[in-house]
């Protein structure tokens, strides 16, 4: 009795009819009001921390200086003040600062309550929640690595999002009540193909062969829920609100869809959707012995 939640980042609502991508929707769909508050457009940590918390950036802090967590206090106090800069310049710097001090990023966590805090439930690589080290991983890939080539960077995208679908089908065969993973594979290529129709259609026909995986194991008692933070406007489809803007910005069609009968109709109101219908957590686990004293004489442990 699980219930998947795959939140992939930058699957456009309009996007997902233009490429008649079937996968993907659902028994329910529906485009989802999303927002921005510290750019001119949707961004990633701040929206997906919202979808989890049912707050606002200024309550659940992921925005501005609640955004990065260096391990180094010098050069985490000095990161507050580059909140307002473009993302691709705050990388950069970031990288600079990584290769003088060797100190490592990662996006912050809310301390806020999420719906993946009771027993149970299970979340991995979702911004502002859990494992915010993986997003600052796939945009250092993106914004700081010289000299990509289309080869080298799709084989880099694509296989770390096949790791976070593989995870949530994985999920199923475990006595988990929800399972939630980011992929930022649509954001990434959408920022480097938002003019070749061609090489965003394949990355949508993957993304829903794999949704079309997951669908095809799911118990007759689990569910999926897809969820998005934003799309992404393209120079070969616009709908009103890309009037004018620039390709390979986010676009304002967030999107949803479920095998419920509803899906929510705003990021803000995802965890009041998605809460009655996470099921009553049933422990049946039983304590694991290891073998300490090998472990320790192979150096495991201490």
């Amino acid at each position: 009795m699980t219930v998947i939640v795959l939140a992939i980042d930058a699957l456009d609502a309009g996007l997902v009819e233009y490429f008649d991508i079937d996968s993907l929707r659902l028994t329910t769909r529906g485009q989802m009001e999303t927002f921005a508050h510290m750019q001119d457009e949707p961004y990633t940590p701040e929206v997906w921390a919202t979808i989890a918390t049912g707050e606002h950036p200024e309550q659940h802090g992921i925005t501005d200086e609640g955004l990065s967590r260096w391990d180094s206090r010098l050069v985490n106090f000095a990161s507050k003040f580059t909140g307002g800069l473009p993302l691709g310049m705050r990388i950069k710097l970031g990288s600079i600062a990584r290769d003088k001090t060797g100190a490592e990023y990662a996006v912050g966590d809310t301390d806020s309550r999420t719906f993946f805090d009771d027993d149970g439930r299970v979340v991995h690589n979702w911004p502002g929640v859990a494992n915010g080290e993986e997003l600052a991983k796939v945009w250092h890939i993106m914004f700081d690595e010289p000299d990509h080539t289309d080869a080298g960077f799709e084989r880099k995208m694509y296989g770390i999002a096949a790791g976070k679908f593989a995870w949530a089908q994985e999920m199923l065969r475990h006595n988990v009540t929800v399972a939630g993973v980011h992929t930022h594979l649509l954001d990434a290529l959408g920022h480097a193909y938002a003019d070749d129709e061609e090489k965003f259609r394949t990355a949508y026909q993957w993304v829903g062969d794999w949704v079309a995986q997951i669908t095809d194991n799911l118990n007759e008692d689990d569910d999926l829920v897809i969820l998005s933070d934003h799309g992404m406007v393209t120079t070969f489809y616009s709908s009103e609100g890309d009037r004018g803007r620039d390709p390979a910005i986010h676009s304002w069609r967030a999107y949803a869809a479920s095998t419920y009968d509803s899906v929510p109709e705003s990021v803000f109101d995802v965890k009041e959707w998605i809460e009655p219908r996470i099921r009553e957590f049933v422990d049946e686990s039983e304590t694991l012995e290891l073998p300490e004293d090998q472990l320790r004489q192979l150096g495991y442990i201490e």
